[in-house]
């Protein structure tokens, strides 16, 4: 049994990140990894923009009235050049008319009147008070995003300013899903006593969806090793398999032989992190490169706590994003609590509350590793390090934030 950050390295220094990309629409790449440092063909703003509705002044002038020479809205070019003692109207966002130096803020004037009218300054401006200079964000060639970089909603926005669409991303891996056990059944089946149904399979799926996968839930195998095999030869032909039970050191636990005979060379076996501690990870060589598997046991929050902590690392990694840290806060946990053995890190499902400086951990009702209705309350897992065996209220600990927990 390995360390967590054994397990980390081993799992870290055999993914290979993908070297396929593809162009997609702007507008379709949300949650994507750039494939490309992306640069600016354009200045932005591409000219001096004013950033209030009000009047284009010569700053020199001071307070007083001046007559209006022209109407900017945003959108339209200035075609006259300001001069001392004359003001233009106008709106955020447009170009500021060459010999104007500052605008004014129509809420410290007299008000908006027409073209040829005089309108009431009442605020004195300093130069360059209330405009946007040319090229002040961004300038032509400058690299806006580097590669890696994950696509969302302030990413898409400065590629669309940039000029770039398409835009080319790294592709997506193939994953496949398969659960285990005689004992598992589809959810939609009604169990009968000593069955239960196939919730693992779900959970990672979502957390699968999460990250901007679409993984193919490929059924559950009989403990045969018939059936098995062939299961497992199916997932086999993706870049990522995620096979869910079968992993412990039971009689039928077929699953670490059944991957090795499927060309899997099995890296690791067993890590001492609590739950989860039977984690497998293989690599086999495919056409197009390597391909992965992850055994995970078949408790379902086992099955979440390492999607987490090793699985969604590894395929963010090998989906190109250059951050594939867990979002880490450090919290006191709210109360205390005792546990008999500390021979593994174990990972307690907490609720993230803010307290007016800072967050705070309070503890879940947890039942253990079969408890997933728990996981429904959590948006965190409050790290307990091994050696550990009592945590005093207000003890600060990480705590892994769990993304789909802030509802």
């Amino acid at each position: 049994m390995i360390s967590i950050s054994e397990a980390k390295k081993i799992i870290d220094d055999n993914i290979v990140k993908t070297t396929l990309t593809e162009p997609i629409l702007l507008e379709d790449a949300f949650g994507r990894a750039l494939a490309h440092d992306a640069k600016s063909d354009v200045d932005v703003p591409p000219f001096n923009r004013a950033t209030m509705d009000g009047y284009a002044v010569v700053s020199s002038d001071g307070a007083g009235e001046y007559e209006v020479i022209e109407y900017v809205p945003a959108g339209v070019f200035p075609t006259k050049r300001l001069e001392k003692g004359y003001v233009t109207r106008i709106m955020t966002g447009a170009p500021v008319p060459e010999g104007a130096d500052a605008v004014v803020q129509v809420e410290k004037t007299g008000g908006f009147v027409e073209v040829g009218e005089k309108a009431e300054i009442k605020a004195d401006l300093k130069s360059g008070q209330n405009i946007s200079p040319h090229g002040e964000d961004v300038k032509t060639g400058d690299m806006v995003l580097e590669g890696g970089s994950r696509i969302t909603a302030p990413e898409s926005a400065t590629l669309a300013t940039a000029g770039h669409d398409p835009v080319t991303v790294f592709k997506l891996p193939t994953v496949a899903i398969l659960s285990t056990g005689d004992e598992v059944i589809e959810p939609c089946e009604k169990p009968v006593p000593g069955q239960i149904r196939n919730s693992n399979a779900y959970s990672l799926k979502s957390q699968a969806v999460d990250i901007g996968l679409s993984p193919d839930l490929i059924g559950i195998a009989q403990d045969t090793e018939e059936n098995l095999t062939e299961k497992i030869m199916e997932g086999a032909k993706r870049d990522f398999l995620l096979v869910s039970g079968g992993v412990s050191a039971g009689d039928r636990d077929m699953v670490p032989r059944i991957l090795e005979k499927a060309g899997y060379k099995i890296l690791l076996h067993k890590v001492a992190v609590k739950p989860g501690k039977p984690l497998v990870f293989g690599v086999a060589e495919g056409a197009e490169g390597p391909r992965y598997v992850f055994g995970v046991p078949g408790n379902p929050v086992s099955g979440l706590v390492i999607f987490e902590l090793f699985i969604k690392p590894a395929i963010l990694k090998w989906m190109g994003f250059s951050n594939t840290k867990h979002f880490i806060v450090n919290a006191p946990l709210a109360d205390g609590f005792k546990r008999k053995k500390a021979d593994r890190v174990e990972y307690i499902p907490v609720r993230l509350e803010w307290a007016g400086e800072g967050f705070v951990a309070h503890r879940i009702k947890y039942h253990g590793s079969g408890h997933m209705h728990a996981l429904t309350r959590a948006n965190g897992l409050y790290k307990t390090p091994k050696g550990v065996t009592e945590v005093a209220p207000g003890h600060t600990g990480e705590v892994v934030v769990l993304k789909y927990g802030w509802r």
